[in-house]
């Protein structure tokens, strides 16, 4: 095989592998994820807080949004239909829990029974204690509210660099291979 025959074969392999990898890591990217916000970062047990979320399945087929307590298997605290838009919004009460940090995850099934797609939302709450003279609640720092997963996306970004860097090092090697002396052996 000729040198420039070996060339555009290491190029060729580059693309069918490097340019599906970029389409499906651009789509991927490009997904709506459904996202959940609270009316309030902290709340004592027994406060009733306001949920809403955003980009839902609102196809009629499937399931109303779950919004359930500290995971995806968790008590669920109040179920909403999403509009037309893909939002949804409802109201909980804060379940009987330590004071601490938990997450509300909104669930959801599609048509097909599975979750659906950019599914679940989530979102943190500050569980805090009663104080003795009312029932209000002191946030002492903000809380960061999140959307919907987002460990795929680095995942397929390293995928998508570990493919073009072993691409570059096969082009590489392709290029820099020097023939070997016939008086010399490759074995040294």
């Amino acid at each position: 095989m000729s040198r420039t025959s070996r060339r555009f074969a290491v190029l060729a392999s580059i693309g069918i592998l490097g340019v599906p990898l970029a389409i499906v890591a651009t789509a991927y990217a490009c997904a709506n994820l459904a996202s959940a916000k609270l009316s309030r970062a902290a709340a004592s047990p027994g406060t009733t807080v306001s949920f809403m979320g955003r980009n839902f399945n609102s196809n009629a087929a499937a399931s109303p949004v779950s919004i359930r307590w500290n995971g995806r298997s968790g008590e669920v605290l109040a179920t909403a239909r999403p509009a037309a838009s893909g939002k949804v919004s409802t109201t909980f009460t804060v379940p009987n829990a330590k004071p601490g940090y938990y997450i509300l995850v909104a669930t959801q099934t599609g048509p097909n029974g599975r979750p659906a797609s950019g599914t679940p939302g989530r979102a943190p709450l500050r569980v805090a204690r009663r104080t003795s003279s009312s029932n209000s609640t002191v946030v002492v720092a903000p809380v960061p509210i999140g959307g919907g997963p987002v460990a795929p996306a680095p995942l397929l970004i390293g995928l998508g660099a570990s493919a073009l860097m072993l691409a570059g090092g096969l082009t590489a090697l392709a290029v820099r291979r020097r023939r070997i002396p016939a008086g010399l052996s490759s074995t040294a």
